[in-house]
């Protein structure tokens, strides 16, 4: 079963896509936001992370960036959820692996998240 973490200020929204991403097969764990993202990490190990791009005082494109820049972290890929893709997409994607622009289509964020885990991890959506 792979792993994601969700990062979100937003805890409705975080709620939705545990119990979304939890009902096709993922193991799923969110956090408020914070910049010890690397102690996250190394804590829940996860496959996969996504996080929302502009958090209360964090960031999400910074803390791509420190995901990316790390050599122990840097495989793991990184979706940026964002209700201003325009002009998020304008300043950077920060190195993530696919930006999706908010409100969150969820049956399209399952085939995304499917298509950038290793091969072997495929879940249908419910």
């Amino acid at each position: 079963m792979s792993k994601i973490l969700v990062l979100d200020d937003d805890k409705e929204l975080l709620g939705v896509i545990k119990e979304i991403l939890s009902l096709n097969g993922f193991d799923v764990e969110t956090s408020a936001p914070t910049y010890e993202i690397n102690d996250l990490v190394a804590i829940h190990r996860p496959d996969l992370i996504i996080m929302d791009y502009l958090m209360d005082d964090v960031n999400g494109g910074e803390l791509c960036s420190i995901i990316k820049n790390d050599l122990s972290t840097q495989h793991i890929p990184v979706i940026l959820l964002s209700a201003y893709d325009r002009i998020i997409q304008s300043l950077g994607t920060y190195g993530c692996d696919l930006f999706v622009a908010k409100p969150v289509e969820f049956s399209t964020l399952v085939y995304q998240i499917n298509n950038l885990l290793p091969k072997g991890k495929d879940y249908e959506y419910h």
